[in-house]
């Protein structure tokens, strides 16, 4: 969603990382949005990755 300069909404966040999870843990969602506020900020209903969040998924 970064590359094409859009906002990604919450639910979305969540169905692209679930796969990626191991041992069949599902943490809970409060446990999801705060680490999304660490990473990310808010705009309306979406979310964007902060300079330091996208510095983490940067390879």
């Amino acid at each position: 969603m970064e590359r094409e300069k859009k906002t990604a909404e919450f639910d979305e966040i969540v169905l692209a990382m679930m796969p990626l999870l191991k041992n069949g843990t599902t943490p809970e969602a409060q446990t999801i949005l705060s680490v999304l506020e660490d990473i990310a900020y808010r705009i309306g209903e979406g979310w964007r990755l902060t300079a330091e969040g996208q510095a983490a998924f940067d390879l």
